[in-house]
């Protein structure tokens, strides 16, 4: 029999066993795993507590999929059905508050048609699912803290970390995809591009340094220059180390895996760009940048150092570079097109940086 039971009341009373979400943990996700301790479905779950589901919601093959949204009223009920206070169900859950199609339409006061109360014709409370875009999807938590975290009863849940702890340094873990995390054991360099990554995060103009970096890698990647040997390299040792993730993906392996790939030079170098807003290598002054050529090849050997090659050479017949750092980060296609944002021209660092030479 369910242990659910004996809970199906408006408003929820206090379940009889407590289930702590994880930190960044898909509100979707979270639920499921409430369901499966009390033995039932997230739909069963969620009726049992009086909160009515609308949308479409992911099916058992397709995790991550879809998330769910839950109103005020929602969140009150799961809130003291878990036991868990509001406040830290909010902090966990990163897409637990309203979603638009959960916002009630009005609160009705006194008496109603037929005699019914305020309470009768009071909103309901609502969850609402909706289907994510790939890049909006939530990836699967380090298998190993999962299950330190729910002492045993799963390895399995559904996260959205900030960019800068995709690798789960005590495990070894990378999460790549609703259904995969990967072993980086093989690869110690990542935990040395995540270290730089948390240093990197201390700077006011991280975004903006990390999205020209992860556009010039990825420029690198598809036209295999500058670290295609290195990156190569890599890609067979973490393919030996997932071989039962690399099948099913077949041909695509190596833009499946490429964030990862390119992860410990992507750091590197985005700590190099947040840096280039001061004053460049070997430039003692302070204030805005200087443009001459001298000074871009001093940045670009000095770059090229910190990436551990042999060179990187300004491109040929350039006009004069105006070096003022961007202030919002840009917005690139992957193979490094000309962007037009806000701030910042195709002259700049980027633009020399994504030269094939």
């Amino acid at each position: 029999m369910p242990l659910l039971a004996h809970v199906r009341t408006v408003p929820a009373t206090a379940g009889a066993l407590r289930v702590r979400p994880l930190p960044h943990e898909a509100t979707a996700s979270y639920l499921h795993r409430l369901a499966d301790t009390y033995q039932t479905t997230t739909a069963a779950l969620l009726d049992s507590l009086g909160i009515t589901t609308t949308g479409t919601r992911t099916g058992p093959t397709t995790p991550g999929t879809a998330e769910v949204h839950l109103d005020t009223a929602a969140r009150h009920r799961l809130a003291t059905f878990t036991r868990t206070p509001l406040d830290d169900l909010t902090r966990a859950l990163p897409h637990l508050t309203d979603h638009p199609a959960t916002r009630p339409r009005s609160t009705s006061t006194g008496t109603g048609p037929n005699g019914a109360t305020a309470a009768d014709t009071a909103p309901r409370a609502t969850a609402a699912w909706q289907p994510l875009e790939p890049g909006e999807q939530p990836v699967r938590a380090c298998p190993a803290c999962t299950r330190r975290h729910t002492h045993g009863a799963t390895d399995h849940a559904l996260i959205h970390p900030p960019a800068h702890q995709a690798l789960c340094p005590h495990h070894q873990h990378w999460s790549l995809d609703p259904r995969h995390s990967l072993d980086v054991s093989a690869l110690p360099e990542l935990t040395a591009g995540h270290r730089d990554h948390q240093r990197l995060n201390r700077r006011p103009r991280a975004a903006t340094a990390l999205a020209w970096a992860t556009a010039i890698t990825t420029r690198w990647y598809d036209q295999q220059t500058h670290l295609a040997g290195r990156w190569q390299h890599r890609l067979r040792r973490l393919a030996a180390a997932n071989a039962h993730h690399v099948e099913p993906v077949g041909r695509s392996w190596a833009l499946y895996a490429r964030a990862l790939v390119t992860y410990p030079e992507t750091t590197a170098l985005a700590r190099t760009l947040a840096h280039a807003h001061t004053r460049l290598p070997g430039d003692a002054r302070q204030g805005p940048v200087p443009t001459t050529r001298p000074v871009i090849t001093a940045f670009l050997h000095h770059t090229a150092h910190q990436l551990g090659i042999t060179r990187l050479a300004p491109p040929p017949q350039r006009p004069p570079l105006d070096l003022h750092p961007p202030s919002t980060p840009p917005v690139t296609r992957a193979h490094g097109a000309r962007s037009r944002a806000i701030g910042i021209s195709s002259h700049k660092y980027p633009a020399v940086l994504s030269s094939r030479r």
